[in-house]
């Protein structure tokens, strides 16, 4: 089996699902050829299996660019594409071999946004309705869909006929500091510590979820990761300089991650259960439980898919309740914080692994 796998990703970007799918389990059943794109160069280049194009051809002269570099698209057997529908419909007048791969309903974010800021909802609305009138017709015409959960095809296409299933994100153990989670897993650290990797805004709110940290009396230590510079990240900032037990740290590179994230006791993975949320897949969370860190979520349908009582914490998305679990949590006997902490490994090593989710995948292509 031969598969193009065109990215929504620039070459300078890292993201594990490509890495630990495309460039590395799912070689143990099948070639795999990348395509990244760039702003910095009109020319594009083949290097290996990766093929790196102008960013302009995300609309225009794809297929002839990938000529160019003496690559047919009858040389694959499947042609999986990753969010852009512009070049689904480049590609689908010469071949119907497309499984369009959809991460996250950016078209519904927009209307979303729209509703929660009462600000041009009308034209918002119309825009939403084209665009997802125009982007069903060329997922009819695509051999198969795979969206992110298997909760996306129900959102949002539950009308579509063709073949479906879900690349859920995971983890690629071999990028794991093996024996900072072994120590991790057999111990608590005095005072409980907290972790928050990740993006801060509006749509996450997670300045609420902060403020109900911020009531917490009991000792704790939390320490948020994150590159975001906005009005919510301002406000939690000055939450920071009145709690000594909230900080912010600079955002670190990703190989880093997993040198920082098993020194951790619970991680933050609460996310409103909202339309545009309700079809994801947080990768943090999946970090945070393939490194023992015990996750603190809420009802998100992956969530309930993938844990229980004895490998999470879960909350309801409200305030009082936050305050509260945390309280609960920082109360619990380190014995059965430890024990949960080892149930949550076994059971990442089980779902969340690429290297099974690979398998999942090249199963799935084999039916079409």
């Amino acid at each position: 089996m031969r598969i193009l796998c065109i990215t929504d990703k620039q070459i300078n970007e890292h993201e594990t699902a490509l890495k630990g799918i495309f460039e590395h389990h799912i070689l143990e059943y099948c070639e795999c050829y990348m395509v990244y794109f760039t702003k910095d160069s009109k020319v594009a280049i083949s290097v290996d299996n990766k093929l790196i194009f102008p960013y302009s051809t995300k609309h225009r002269n794809f297929v002839k660019t990938l000529l160019r570099l003496n690559y047919n698209l009858n040389d694959f057997d499947f042609i999986i594409v990753r969010n852009f529908y512009s070049i689904a419909k480049q590609i689908l007048p010469f071949s119907q071999k497309i499984v369009f791969w959809e991460t996250f309903p950016h078209d519904y974010r927009r209307i979303y946004e729209a509703k929660r800021d009462k600000k041009a909802i009308l034209r918002k609305s119309i825009e939403y309705k084209i665009k997802y009138y125009l982007h069903t017709k060329i997922l009819e015409k695509c051999l198969a869909y795979m969206g992110s959960t298997p909760h996306f095809k129900d959102m949002f296409y539950s009308h579509l006929t063709i073949p479906t299933s879900y690349i859920p994100n995971g983890i690629d153990f071999s990028l794991c500091n093996l024996e900072l989670i072994k120590k991790n897993i057999s111990q608590i650290n005095t005072p409980l510590k907290l972790l928050y990797i990740g993006s801060i805004d509006k749509n996450r709110q997670m300045l609420e979820i902060i403020d109900a940290i911020n009531e917490v009396n009991s000792d704790f230590v939390l320490d948020i990761f994150s590159s975001s510079e906005n009005s919510e990240m301002d406000k939690i900032k000055e939450i920071t300089k009145q709690n000594n037990k909230i900080r912010l740290r600079d955002s670190v590179p990703f190989n880093e991650i997993f040198n920082i994230i098993p020194n951790y006791d619970i991680g933050l993975g609460i996310i409103p259960n909202t339309p545009l949320y309700s079809v994801a897949s947080p990768i943090k969370v999946m970090e945070y439980a393939s490194n023992g860190v015990i996750p603190l979520i809420n009802d998100l349908p992956e969530y309930i898919r993938l844990f229980d009582e004895n490998s999470a914490f879960f909350t309801k998305f409200d305030k009082t309740h936050i305050t509260s679990t945390i309280e609960s949590i920082i109360k619990t006997d380190k014995n059965k914080l430890i024990e949960k902490k080892q149930n949550l490994l076994k059971l990442a090593q089980a779902k969340l692994d690429y290297k099974n989710i690979a398998k999942d995948i090249y199963n799935f292509l084999l039916t079409l």
